[in-house]
């Protein structure tokens, strides 16, 4: 695992080493082992790289080139087929100076061109330069494993692994757009291509930039494919799919250096770390994290685990002085990040980088097999709004709008929208009328889109029945754009790199052609994949509701952190810039700290939000 950064100008003037060199150096903590760059002044490209080393410790140095040097990589991720496809490559006739993954993407490159984007089977992030096209190629994974910054300021390029490094480059611009600002507040996230700032951008997951002279083209290579439902009965997928499990957490095995696993004591990082320990001679060690407050507090059942399967378990609490973190969090996540899950997740990293290089982590297993709430939600009202008038409904919300208990106004409310909208409104964490009644004239005339869009357009692309829309709009939207996210900062942070076995490209593909009812039938949901794995827990095991990966907030909000939270919201950049109407705010916080609504999660985003003003200055 690594950090990646470079520039390519077709300009007269000459790129900037210095300007290069504190690219690079950003990306320190991604990267402590190692650091390489490659300047070529009369191509006009600049390639740099921070390298964490996992796979071939001598000879890994990057960037790495072809037989005859006219193609460069620098590279960021890991590709599990890469023993595969080396041996192809041998056999057409490669010559190879390391052990690396790295340079199996170099040759296959030269093969096969863009097209060797569908043959990789990992995590990445890469930027190969083509000195015979003078040609950049920047890709990203399928699911958005590995993060990609870019900016390009008329015929030159910047990109970096993090947006933070690219604060160091002068020429470009870093004005606020605020458009990425509501669309933070509505989802916790800021979903790509957008980012903070309107001059630079994400390269989505699943997409590969090339720039030449001439043009960047942006384009997407892979998407969910729910069309296809296999064609095996229910007893051949639960073996496919066992066969499939047992290979992703195989391949991610692989490595030079000391291996772990997260344990949160849920379904998914459970039967990672049990297929782990069947796989291994030696005892996996596993880390947890937890909370004093028993509704919030998993490490009961992540100690079943640990004890079954006789893991070098360890364990930390998270308690409300924890926040204490957030400044160092802020300045890593680089924009406005609100999932309030980052939080135990940068604790957990810290530990676990004490004891390992590399975790193995249950993440992708609800996206997959349909392990969210709000799945039976969408579909049990679109049941019902079938026989139900949607006229009526909304005369009848529109009347009683003052009156009625706040969940038979959210059951109304949804009953009187389409479907997209009802996905989108349960996927957001703040209406459109509370939107209206919280943000500032100022902020509403600067926006140039609506949030409710980006969720709406991304459920309607998929023409499937409503639980394949709902799969494929998390696969695209919450899974790459927050939890990925969350992940990959807090984990890079320290040094460690976090693998995903339940998001191998074969696993994602074979979930796509299940049918959505072997995932979630009558309320129960992933429900083939528990019955996979079933046998590999304690009786019971599976029998309790999902707890999630959440923070007691809005206790702390209540209690503890309550002065805190004030301070940080009144009489800040939110209300100075203005963003936010700072009676509106007074309000939702004298509703939370009193418990007459729970507004958590809106003022844990609103709260991150303005910390990253503090840290980064004021539009």
């Amino acid at each position: 695992m690594c950090g990646i950064s470079g520039i390519c100008s077709f300009e007269e003037s000459k790129i900037n080493e210095a300007v290069m060199k504190g690219m690079t150096d950003e990306l320190r903590h991604r990267g402590p082992d190692d650091e390489g760059y490659f300047f070529d002044f009369s191509n006009r490209v600049a390639l740099g790289h921070r390298r964490l080393s996992i796979i071939d410790l001598t000879t890994g140095h990057q960037p790495i080139f072809n037989e005859d040097g006219a193609i460069a990589i620098v590279f960021n991720g890991e590709i599990y087929n890469f023993l595969e496809l080396r041996k192809y490559l041998l056999k057409k006739g490669h010559n190879f100076k390391t052990n690396t993954d790295t340079e199996v993407i170099v040759h296959l490159y030269e093969d096969l061109g863009i097209e060797c984007l569908k043959k990789l089977r990992g995590m990445f992030a890469f930027a190969i330069w083509d000195s015979r096209k003078e040609e950049l190629l920047l890709a990203r994974d399928r699911i958005g494993k590995k993060p990609l910054y870019y900016a390009i300021v008329n015929k030159k390029i910047f990109f970096a692994s993090e947006i933070q490094a690219l604060y160091r480059v002068p020429e470009i611009k870093r004005n606020i757009d605020y458009s990425a600002i509501d669309l933070y507040i509505s989802y916790s996230c800021i979903p790509s291509p957008y980012t903070i700032y309107k001059d630079i951008k994400k390269l989505p997951p699943a997409h590969f930039l090339c720039f030449n002279k001439d043009s960047a083209i942006i384009d997407r290579y892979w998407r969910p494919d729910y069309n296809k439902k296999t064609r095996l009965d229910y007893e051949e997928a639960k073996n496919e799919l066992t066969r499939l499990l047992s290979e992703s957490v195989r391949l991610r095995l692989i490595s030079d250096v000391p291996l772990g696993a997260f344990l949160s004591g849920g379904t998914d990082s459970s039967a990672i770390v049990a297929l782990m320990s069947r796989l291994t001679e030696r005892p996996v060690k596993t880390f947890s994290i937890g909370f004093l407050n028993a509704k919030y507090n998993e490490l009961p059942y992540a100690r079943q685990i640990a004890q079954r399967y006789n893991t070098e378990h360890n364990e930390f609490v998270v308690e409300p002085n924890a926040i204490e973190i957030l400044p160092e969090i802020v300045r890593h996540y680089g924009e406005p990040y609100g999932d309030s899950s980052a939080l135990p997740t940068w604790y957990l990293s810290k530990m676990t980088k004490q004891h390992v290089t590399v975790a193995l982590n249950g993440d992708g297993g609800d996206e997959l097999f349909a392990g969210y709430p709000w799945y039976h939600t969408i579909h049990l009202f679109n049941k019902i709004s079938r026989f139900a008038n949607p006229y009526l409904i909304r005369h009848i919300y529109n009347i009683g709008y003052k009156i009625f208990p706040r969940r038979v106004k959210k059951a109304l409310k949804l009953l009187s929208k389409s479907e997209k909208e009802r996905f989108q409104i349960l996927r957001s964490y703040i209406s459109s009328d509370e939107r209206n009644a919280l943000f500032h004239d100022y902020f509403k005339n600067q926006i140039n889109s609506d949030a409710e869009d980006y969720l709406t357009k991304l459920y309607d692309e998929s023409f499937h029945e409503d639980y394949d829309r709902s799969f494929n709009a998390d696969i695209l939207s919450y899974l790459p754009e927050d939890l990925l996210v969350k992940v990959d900062r807090a984990s890079m942070a320290h040094g460690l790199e976090c693998r995903s076995p339940l998001l191998d490209q074969e696993l994602v593909d074979f979930s796509c052609t299940l049918p959505p009812f072997w995932k979630i039938k009558n309320g129960e949901t992933k429900v083939i994949f528990k019955d996979v794995v079933k046998d590999l827990f304690p009786e019971g095991f599976l029998n309790r509701p999902k707890m999630g990966f959440s923070v007691p907030i809005g206790e702390w909000f209540r209690g503890e952190l309550k002065s805190f939270v004030f301070d940080k919201l009144i009489n800040s950049s939110l209300t100075r810039i203005p963003l936010l109407k700072e009676e509106q705010l007074k309000t939702i916080l004298e509703e939370h700290f009193t418990g007459s609504h729970n507004h958590e999660t809106l003022i844990w985003n609103l709260l991150m939000l303005s910390l990253w003003f503090e840290e980064y200055g004021s539009a």
